[in-house]
């Protein structure tokens, strides 16, 4: 794995300040969110050149915003090999969630930001959004709106620590289960994302977020036994 400080972190965030070009914040976010929705699936290859004109900047910031990604675990970087979107197995990904799970614990007891009506609105739309899923049976879209949750409940917490190690575990993770979701039944999923927006819309309106994080950590072990009774191959 890439070596990427807390200096370069910073460098990072503080190079997307700029206006009327994508900014290496930007670009990390799209190529992200391109490996985690399989645009790029596990083991394609990602050429910094290509990439760099696509995005319109030079290789500098793309190969920074690609070493972010490599610590992130997303890709993976071999000389004479290139740079390849990285895969995920059932051992791994358990471990994760586990840890996942007690990240929740960690938010319960961290200091929490103001639940603002912005938040709660944006809340609602999301529940919205997941309505439709009943109709459309959008599996992208059932995807991008768990990215969304994972979104706002990233936002109710002050702990930076925290917040920097569940994002790149939830993006880890996030890959190996929307390959799942061909496999799986598509209504009991809706179905089970409804329930648990229902219970955190409640949850942020009473201001609890320690609730929200029980109601979260509740969910992501219904998701962990669920991956062990299907007896996941990923080969």
């Amino acid at each position: 794995m890439t070596s990427y400080n807390v200096t370069e972190a910073q460098e990072f965030a503080d190079s997307s300040q700029h206006s009327g070009r994508m900014t290496k914040t930007d670009i990390y976010h799209a190529i992200r969110h391109r490996i985690c929705l399989l645009d790029y699936q596990p083991g394609s290859r990602l050429n910094e050149r290509e990439l760099a004109a696509e995005f319109g900047v030079s290789r500098t910031p793309m190969r920074t915003v690609l070493q972010r990604l490599e610590y992130d675990g997303l890709i993976l970087s071999q000389h004479g090999i290139g740079t390849e979107v990285t895969s995920i197995d059932l051992t791994s990904i358990r471990d994760i969630y586990v840890i996942r799970m007690r990240l929740m614990d960690a938010l319960a007891e961290s200091t929490a930001l103001p639940i603002t009506s912005d938040i709660l609105r944006e809340f609602d739309e999301l529940k919205e959004s997941c309505r439709a899923l009943l109709r459309q049976r959008n599996k992208r879209q059932f995807a991008d709106i768990i990215i969304r949750l994972h979104g706002i409940l990233h936002g109710l917490s002050s702990n930076t620590p925290l917040k920097t190690f569940n994002d790149i575990l939830f993006f880890q993770s996030a890959q190996f289960w929307f390959r799942l979701l061909e496999r799986m039944d598509f209504a009991k999923q809706v179905s089970d994302l409804m329930n648990e927006l229902r219970m955190i819309r409640t949850a942020l309106e009473l201001e609890d977020v320690r609730l929200v994080a029980t109601i979260h950590k509740a969910h992501l072990a219904t998701v962990l036994s669920r991956l062990d009774a299907m007896g996941i191959d990923t080969d």
